[in-house]
């Protein structure tokens, strides 16, 4: 059987319009509107293995590495403690406490990792913005 010859310009395209399960291989997640296809990639391709070892399963598991990335950034777990919160975005980000320095000094915010100090409202609104979350992040638990 003969396959038709695509144009080297015109390959990227056609891999990704006949073969969409590239697209959500290679590519990072935009929006939540493109994590749902995704989801929807990984069921539909579950639906087609019968085995952890079967081709499908195996796209699956790349998509679904995709499907991590962007929770990673994008997905919120609330935490009892302003401490937790702020350790979780360290770890998560790869930031070091002195990577903090314009919010609090590096001994402020080890205290606070330590629960020796609470957050003020301006470390709070400092925070939020560095790490690009909601200040209600690390407002769980705060009386």
């Amino acid at each position: 059987m003969k396959r038709k010859k695509v144009e080297a310009s015109r390959l990227d395209s056609f891999l990704v319009d006949d073969f969409p399960v590239l697209d959500g291989l290679a590519n990072p997640i935009k929006n939540d509107d493109d994590f749902q296809v995704r989801m929807a990639l990984i069921d539909e391709l579950y639906s087609h293995a019968s085995t952890e070892d079967d081709a499908a399963a195996r796209f699956a598991e790349f998509v679904a590495d995709r499907v991590y990335e962007y929770e990673s950034e994008t997905v919120l777990i609330a935490y009892s403690s302003q401490s937790e919160a702020l350790a979780f975005l360290l770890s998560e980000r790869g930031v070091k406490q002195k990577d903090l320095s314009e919010i609090a000094t590096q001994s402020a915010v080890s205290e606070i990792l330590n629960n020796k100090r609470k957050m003020t409202v301006a470390q709070i609104k400092g925070f939020a913005e560095f790490f690009k979350v909601p200040v209600e992040f690390f407002m769980h638990g705060v009386v």
